[in-house]
């Protein structure tokens, strides 16, 4: 009897120990998990992608859409054709001054090469060729000279005749003489005076060609525009216009965000900035999909702070607190993520 009382005993000290063994443990849990969220910080944040808004630069119809919404596209591609009939119309007058233009240039270039040839004439003197000729109109005048002198003399021909040979002799003369000695400096001058003239003239003709040049390439950057392309990759999210549509300048036509580089942004309080380091590893969750947390990482702390009226908490009190914008790069899950996503980042 005695000895059962004994095991008895026993029996019940051992549970008694157990019991207390387990009660301690889960307080050192307790413990454990309290300090655990008190070294924690979730802040609430948004979800969030690089989007272009594609604008118009000319105005005009919107001739083409050439994609539709959630479509992939590449930077570079056409998303859609603006028509306008008068940069078309501008296109062809533009093209009309240029050519009229180019005509001025090729004519004022033809009298400068006249005018110079004029010159270097003046220089150089005339040719053996050309005293030649003067030497031999000179000799024929002189021949005629002498037999109207002597049919003058035997009575047949009037002496106006004779006067008339008298002068074309002399005048032949005057022209070789000229012809062996060379244009006068006066006339080299003003044969000089000439070319400058001439060149001005091509040089201006020159400058107004290439201001049509100017006009024509100006027209053909701005139909150049007629073609709307898509600055980055990404996916077309929205489009705000219908084909057909009056567009003008500066105009939204689509949305294309890179849903390949999506992070969470979120403002942490002064307070708590200190619990937040660059390259630190996140916990981040979505309503969108309440069952599911992701791996994310610090990016990026803002070095100026923004006031009070992005508070990450509200326990401030009665002062006002500044917050510190930080990016958290997603490591996971981005393909589930969409712009303007509530998230929660635990820090």
């Amino acid at each position: 009897m005695g000895r059962k009382l004994k095991i008895r005993k026993l029996k019940i000290f051992t549970v008694l120990i157990l019991v207390f063994s387990l009660v301690l443990q889960g307080c050192s849990t307790k413990i454990n998990e309290n300090n655990s969220k008190a070294d924690s910080l979730e802040i609430r944040g948004t979800v969030e992608a690089k989007e272009v808004d594609i604008n118009t630069k000319i105005p005009g119809r919107l001739a083409k859409i050439l994609v539709e919404e959630g479509q992939k596209v590449k930077a570079g591609q056409v998303l859609a054709v603006i028509e306008s009939d008068e940069l078309v119309a501008k296109k062809a007058q533009a093209k009309a001054l240029a050519d009229a233009a180019k005509g001025q240039v090729d004519m004022a270039y033809a009298a400068l090469k006249a005018a110079e040839a004029t010159l270097e004439k003046a220089k150089n003197g005339a040719r053996r060729q050309e005293i030649q000729e003067a030497q031999d109109y000179y000799d024929l005048t002189v021949k005629t000279y002498e037999r109207v002198k002597d049919l003058y003399e035997h009575g047949a021909v009037p002496a106006q005749k004779l006067d008339e040979a008298l002068t074309q002799m002399n005048i032949a003369k005057q022209k070789l003489d000229m012809a062996k000695e060379g244009a006068r400096k006066e006339d080299i001058e003003a044969a000089q005076a000439v070319v400058e003239q001439a060149r001005a003239a091509y040089e201006a003709a020159k400058d107004k060609y290439q201001q049509a040049i100017a006009g024509v390439q100006e027209v053909d950057s701005y139909l150049k525009d007629t073609k709307v392309l898509s600055p980055i990759n990404g996916t077309v999210t929205e489009i705000y216009c219908d084909e057909g549509e009056i567009v003008s300048t500066g105009m939204p036509i689509a949305t294309v965000t890179n849903l390949d580089d999506v992070w969470v942004r979120v403002n942490v309080s002064e307070k708590d900035l200190s619990k937040v380091k660059v390259g630190q590893e996140v916990v981040v969750r979505v309503i969108a999909y309440p069952e599911k947390s992701f791996k994310g990482r610090v990016k990026r702390i803002s070095e100026n702070p923004d006031f009070a009226v992005k508070r990450a908490t509200n326990d401030n009190g009665s002062q006002d607190i500044m917050t510190f914008e930080v990016k958290v790069e997603l490591l996971e899950g981005r393909e589930l993520m969409r712009p303007g996503m509530t998230a929660f980042v635990r820090f």
